[in-house]
């Protein structure tokens, strides 16, 4: 019973604490309207604070009058609260002060999110309504070529705003932001409404220009408004303060005309880059931002713009001189697409990548391409004129090179950025990459053929040297001297123009390639052999394979080369063939079977056609008519030492060396061809960079042969091969015997 009169009593003094609360608040609500004075929402906040937390307590009690009659007059004091409140800020607009709105506004949160939302929409549409009226999108003043207008009107609103009325709300609300945002929403909806309104913008040039106006204007906008309220970012939803997108999607549909104006500019630039002025100007090398990927910097505003107020390049932290032209056109694409991607990342990225690789291709054939001079020009200047057309060459190659690497960077980018999937199969940079990749072939073919004309004289000298006068070896030749007093000249003058260590590598490797096929052409013409002339020019090779070995020294960041494992195996796999051909050579013919014994020591292989060739280079098969008799004579020697050598050593011998196979002795020229099939460079040590980069064409230095066939004399059909060989051959002899009889009882006619 006690227990019942106490809850009585807690209930009886909530409700009188409840009515003296609300008491108190219509007192001060009507006071503040008698005296016409303005209301202090701090106070009524507090008190209303209060009753609606009394009045909490009293929801299971309404059934009893007094409780609901209460309720019924403090939902009727909350209808009255918010009106006044709404009132107040109407007047707020019109220039009069309340310190206390902001009090005001956290007692409409108090009441729920709706009220808050009426406030806050109701307030931004008040604010806006000169601009829904000034800027309608059937007026003159809201077309697309009024668009700054729009925009500077609405500045000036929120700066208005933002001195003037923000203190009236909480920071939480984002009343800027809500207003901006709201401004975005307006003007979305009146710029769809004018373009569909406006057919002359498409199909027109005028319209093209009006689009591109319209778009640059919302574009610089919506990077006001982000720069405006950067400030204000936080960690929880960095996407309320992105205006990206926010107005200018609705210039989508529309961005086709956007590129192809893009395509105009381009087209301008070209003209630019043409200008004999500026045409060979360089790119510096000191910009270190320039050497993160293109994805990076095309997104990233800041690093946009030192890379527009720098001239560098560096790639893989190689430092590097390219035309600036070349530097420029993709800081052009990157500013392009960077804005691009603003408005979408859809099928207008696909369009803009065709653009890029077509003017891509473009600056190859009209910039790159003309400035390369003929081989006929380099050969025929002087020496000045030879130096400048070399650093031309070097200049586009280094260029080239530069595009290349970033074509790719491009490609790469444009692939992550794009949706849906897809449409990343209409991204492909292809053509153009393997346009680069060409000129890049071209730019090494004609250093060589530089090289290669400077080193006539050399080879003109061996040939013109009395070498039958040769009596004893006493260092290395003359012509080679002058070998390598051209390679010194010229690899002074070209590694220091090239931009990296893999095209030093790279060049290096053809030039030892070239030297030693030169060699191979000229040697071949001077058989026969003797074994003094074979001791010499096995020297002579040494000497140039160490020559060669030392050569990439000479360029500044070309010692790491020298050094490498995989570049002296590279000269040592294009040296030694040719010089183990000298040993076998420096071996007297008679014995016979001394000969054979460094034969198959040397040369490696069971090739009796191969073996044949070595006799004929040191002229010991060179009269036609005893061909066939010594042949055969030197078969069952090579039969009989060749079983006893394998027996001896038991070592595999090859089918065929493939270098013996191909030399040809009756080389009537020389094939200079470079050619290529990929440009990827490698930096690891154990990398040859010339298996991947322009390879020398040296099937013409060596008879056509065929790899496949089976040699007369191979592994276990030997005997058989050579009695059906020997069989064939008397049988041919016979019947030339019956037919010369036949002759003379004809009486010789």
């Amino acid at each position: 019973m006690q227990k019942e009169f106490n809850a009585f009593d807690d209930y009886y003094e909530k409700a009188t604490d409840a009515l003296a609360a609300y008491s108190s608040l219509e007192k001060l609500m009507n006071t503040s309207e008698e005296k016409d004075r303005k209301k202090d929402y701090n106070e009524i906040k507090q008190m209303l604070g209060a009753v609606l937390e009394l009045m909490q307590h009293f929801q299971s009690y309404k059934s009893i009058d007094e409780i609901n009659t209460l309720d019924k007059k403090i939902l009727s004091m909350k209808n009255r609260v918010i009106d006044d409140i709404f009132s107040d800020f109407e007047a707020e607009i019109k220039g009069r002060t309340n310190n206390t709105l902001i009090d005001a506004c956290e007692i409409l949160a108090m009441f729920g999110e709706a009220y808050k939302a009426k406030l806050q929409s109701w307030y931004m549409k008040d604010l806006l309504k000169d601009l829904t009226t000034i800027f309608k999108s059937s007026e003159e003043a809201g077309s697309l070529d009024n668009i700054k207008r729009r925009y500077i009107f609405f500045q000036r609103v929120l700066n208005d705003f933002e001195l003037h009325h923000s203190k009236n709300f909480p920071k939480s609300w984002k009343m800027p932001i809500l207003l901006a945002k709201t401004f975005c929403s307006i003007t979305k909806a009146d710029l769809s409404e004018v373009m569909r309104n406006t057919p002359e913008i498409n199909g027109s040039s005028s319209g093209a220009k009006l689009i591109i106006s319209a778009l640059t204007e919302t574009l610089q906008f919506e990077t006001y408004l982000n720069q405006k309220f950067k400030i204000f970012s936080d960690l929880d939803d960095k996407s309320v303060y992105n205006f990206d997108k926010s107005i200018s999607d609705v210039f989508e549909p529309f961005l086709n005309i956007w590129i192809d104006h893009q395509g105009t500019l381009l087209e301008k630039k070209f003209l630019e880059y043409l200008n004999p002025t500026t045409m060979y100007r360089k790119s510096g090398v000191a910009d270190s931002t320039a050497q993160d990927s293109f994805a990076d910097r095309a997104v990233n505003q800041e690093e946009k713009q030192t890379n527009e107020n720098s001239n560098s390049i560096v790639v893989a932290n190689e430092e590097i001189n390219v035309l600036e032209s070349s530097a420029d056109l993709f800081r052009t694409f990157r500013q392009v697409l960077s804005q691009l991607i603003k408005l979408t990342k859809g099928r207008p990225l696909a369009k803009l990548s065709l653009l890029f690789s077509k003017d891509l291709i473009e600056f190859k054939k009209k910039i790159l391409e003309p400035m390369l001079p003929s081989k006929d020009d380099i050969f025929s200047a002087d020496s000045k004129g030879q130096k400048e057309a070399i650093e031309i060459i070097c200049l586009v190659l280094n260029t080239a090179d530069y595009c290349s690497v970033t074509i790719s960077q491009l490609e790469e980018r444009l692939l992550t950025l794009i949706t849906p999937d897809n449409l990343r199969k209409e991204v492909d940079f292809s053509r153009s990459k393997n346009a680069y990749l060409e000129l890049i072939t071209n730019c090494i073919n004609l250093i060589l053929s530089k090289i290669d004309n400077d080193l006539q004289y050399s080879w003109r000298e061996m040939n013109n040297n009395n070498w039958r006068l040769l009596k004893d070896v006493d260092g290395e030749s003359r012509y080679v001297a002058t070998i390598k007093k051209t390679l010194n000249d010229d690899c002074d003058m070209i590694f220091s123009l090239l931009s990296k260590a893999g095209f030093i590598r790279n060049l290096t490797d053809k030039l030892v390639q070239m030297i030693v096929n030169s060699f191979i052409f000229n040697f071949v013409k001077l058989k026969p052999i003797s074994e003094v002339m074979a001791e010499q020019f096995t020297l002579d090779l040494q000497t140039l394979k160490y020559f060669f070995m030392d050569l990439p020294a000479k360029a500044p960041n070309g010692s790491k080369i020298k050094g490498s494992r995989s570049f002296t195996k590279s000269v040592n796999h294009t040296t030694e063939p040719i010089i183990s051909l000298m040993k076998v050579l420096m071996t007297p013919g008679k014995p016979t079977d001394s000969y054979l014994v460094s034969y198959f020591s040397n040369i490696k292989d069971s090739n009796f056609n191969n073996f044949i060739k070595t006799i004929k280079l040191k002229g010991l098969l060179s009269n036609d008519l005893t061909l066939e008799k010594d042949k055969f004579k030197y078969a069952d020697a090579f039969k009989a030492q060749l079983r006893i050598y394998q027996d001896q050593t038991d070592e595999q011998l090859s089918e065929s060396n493939k270098f013996i196979e191909r030399l040809a002795l009756n080389p009537t020229r020389i094939h200079k061809s470079i050619t290529s099939t990929s440009m990827k460079l490698e930096s690891e040590e154990e990398s040859s960079l010339s298996s991947s980069l322009p390879t020398a064409n040296i099937t013409n230095f060596f008879g056509g042969g065929n790899p496949t066939r089976r040699s007369l004399f191979n592994g276990g059909d030997i005997e058989k091969n050579f009695v059906k060989t020997l069989t064939d051959n008397r049988m041919n002899i016979n019947e030339n015997f019956r037919n010369f009889g036949k002759f003379f009882k004809k009486g010789g006619n």
